[in-house]
């Protein structure tokens, strides 16, 4: 088995390209995948004028949603549904040292075993799929559960964040993505778990996940400002942003979408006049 990488790259071109040329450099004769989602034609455009030659961008269906559960799906029971296996990485995850060992070493865990689903432990809030998963969709059994969050809700800000706003506050689900897929798994063994760091590895298992930097929060930029209760959030979102930016090569931050650089600008005014907030 030789899994393959893939990157769902939302809204932003500049976090996408910095995530796929860090994969790049620390894997050696994987396949890596990206997926663009949540953008104008033209900044898609701008996005393959620097995509990586060694990863291929995979053509996601115009009529389908934006929605992050709604595209991996596609991806793995459509696009790449004959894989045996699948690293989703979140797109703005930067790898920061060499990967295929580690990712050889899972390789050699998934083949000895029936896996269908591998996530990280402990779970840091409700997600399993944040920063990255594994998926063989190869050994989906019959029944396979759908991708989605539980109760369903439509998102219509995924598809058009640079033209649209929400208002409301965020609701978390029930279930978030592959949650109810994870439960019909683990009835039937085929699911199992990797360490991010080194205080979660338990003895036998997996090394942790190759040290790496994940940014997060970008969602928060597709709402308006927030109640003063959340600024201090908001604040470290911003600041972690604005970071990114400040040390990406002005290549890449010249292909960024221009609403999402004016909406880190209105954020950051805001919660810089908001006592005990950190820019």
């Amino acid at each position: 088995m030789r899994s393959d990488l893939v990157v769902i790259s939302w809204w932003s071109n500049c976090l996408g390209l910095a995530c796929l040329y860090n994969l790049v450099a620390y894997t050696r004769d994987r396949n890596i995948y990206v997926v663009q989602v949540g953008k104008p034609e033209e900044q898609k455009e701008r996005f393959r004028a620097l995509l990586p030659p060694a990863v291929e961008e995979l053509p996601y269906p115009p009529d389908r949603g934006a929605e992050d559960w709604r595209v991996r799906e596609t991806v793995a029971c459509e696009l790449l549904g004959d894989r045996e296996g699948l690293w989703f990485i979140d797109h703005d995850l930067f790898v920061q040292e060499d990967c295929e060992g580690w990712l050889e070493d899972m390789d050699r865990r998934f083949s000895q075993s029936n896996v269908c689903l591998c996530h990280p432990s402990p779970m840091r809030g409700p997600s399993i799929t944040n920063p990255a998963f594994w998926l063989s969709p190869a050994r989906f059994p019959p029944g396979m559960p759908s991708f989605t969050r539980l109760p369903y809700q439509e998102e219509p800000v995924v598809g058009r964040p640079y033209a649209l706003r929400q208002s409301a506050a965020l609701i978390m689900p029930e279930k978030d993505t592959l949650v109810a897929a994870m439960e019909f798994l683990q009835e039937r063994g085929m699911v199992c778990t990797f360490p991010l760091t080194e205080g979660d590895r338990v003895p036998g298992g997996p090394s942790p996940f190759p040290d790496f930097e994940h940014i997060g929060g970008l969602y928060t930029f597709t709402g308006e400002i927030p109640p003063e209760s959340l600024h201090d959030w908001v604040a470290r979102c911003v600041e972690r942003l604005t970071a990114f930016y400040a040390a990406c090569p002005p290549t890449l931050v010249s292909v960024e979408d221009p609403a999402l650089m004016q909406r880190l600008e209105e954020f950051r005014q805001v919660v810089s006049k908001v006592p005990g907030t950190r820019e």
